[in-house]
């Protein structure tokens, strides 16, 4: 299904460059020998792992918001899942399970950080390679808890897809019975006015109700602990590197700094392009709110972008990795135009 250009080349064009920023990424920060980042280069490892598998979920299973009066909805709109099935219901509640396990893996990074500063020996002692595995499955916790609930309790059964049915062929002019997609309806009575009389009348079922709300209930609990808990670690973080007495050396001090800001700037990415979108499609319809197709777009294109932009955050926040991938870009350059002067020189035939 053709939605717009901006939906149809965007998420690609992320996705690409997510391959291509994040291994060249773990690639500096591996063999870069002034910070000795030690086994916190297996965190970011993991991260950029993370961020490669969002992408390649965002070009298998792209996805799309519409809302309708007081349903929420994402459905794949392109591919080879567009087409309902069992397994393809199974497939998209397990990309928007990646929402939630990008906040997973933010709070290893902070809780490493936190450890660094407050108990740097139990650190030492047990992160590799218990520390490492925790983090890998408490990540597998939120993808697992997301998709289970986006999957029995969000599932797009035949009575909410009736629900959208025509708004949805209107807009799209696809038949919603046919499509893999999540729906969420809030209420199934409305009211309308008729000659000065409310008339009533009853869409879907009181069971499709009930199992929206608990879901998306339980969907929103565990993204706000998942805030919270980042709010809470950075500052905490943050306040103990503010105190003069602590007891590291300034580079060591500088080089956490420098962390923690593009810890930062790499929680508030996801949740300004994941949390924010899926928080206003989510409880815009609870209270009837239309703003625009526009805010649905964006929504879905926002979200792919996650795993691009995070790994920049850490490259532009420390001056060492940036000096590095500039230099990597500089020679990549300079020996590319020396083989291209190389082979004209060589091509130019001898006089002699």
């Amino acid at each position: 299904m053709y939605i717009n250009l901006a939906q149809f080349l965007i998420p690609k064009i992320s996705s690409i460059c997510s391959f291509l920023i994040n291994p060249f990424t773990v690639y500096i920060v591996w063999n870069d020998k002034k910070l000795q980042l030690g086994n916190y280069r297996y965190l970011l490892l993991y991260f950029a792992i993370f961020n490669m598998c969002t992408s390649l979920m965002d070009m298998l299973v792209p996805m799309c918001v519409f809302n309708y009066r007081y349903a929420f909805s994402v459905f794949i709109s392109d591919g080879f899942f567009e087409q309902f099935s069992e397994f393809n219901q199974i497939l998209i509640a397990f990309r928007c399970s990646f929402i939630s396990g990008a906040y997973a893996v933010l709070h290893a990074h902070f809780l490493y950080r936190f450890f660094v500063l407050f108990n740097n020996q139990f650190l030492t002692r047990y992160f590799m390679p218990y520390g490492i595995l925790t983090a890998i499955l408490y990540c597998y916790f939120h993808i697992i808890y997301w998709t289970i609930y986006c999957y029995y309790y969000c599932g797009g059964d035949y009575s909410r897809r009736l629900y959208i049915r025509d708004s949805m062929f209107e807009h799209h002019g696809k038949d919603v019975i046919n499509m893999t997609i999540i729906i969420v309806q809030y209420f199934v009575r409305s009211n309308f006015l008729k000659d000065f009389r409310i008339f009533t009348f009853k869409e879907g079922t009181p069971e499709a109700m009930y199992k929206s709300r608990f879901g998306i209930i339980c969907l929103s609990v565990l993204s706000f602990i998942s805030l919270a808990l980042i709010f809470y670690f950075g500052y905490k973080i943050w306040y103990r590197l503010s105190k003069q007495s602590s007891d590291m050396s300034e580079k060591t001090k500088k080089l956490q700094t420098q962390l923690v800001k593009a810890l930062i700037v790499q929680a508030a990415i996801p949740t300004c392009v994941s949390f924010a979108p899926c928080i206003l499609s989510w409880y815009q319809p609870i209270f009837a709110l239309n703003f625009g197709r526009w805010l649905q777009f964006a929504a879905g294109i926002a979200v792919s972008t996650f795993p691009a932009l995070d790994p920049l955050a850490l490259i532009y926040f420390v001056p060492t990795l940036r000096n590095r991938f500039i230099d990597t870009i500089m020679v990549f350059k300079f020996s590319k135009k020396y083989h291209t002067s190389t082979s004209r020189i060589s091509a130019v035939p001898s006089t002699a």
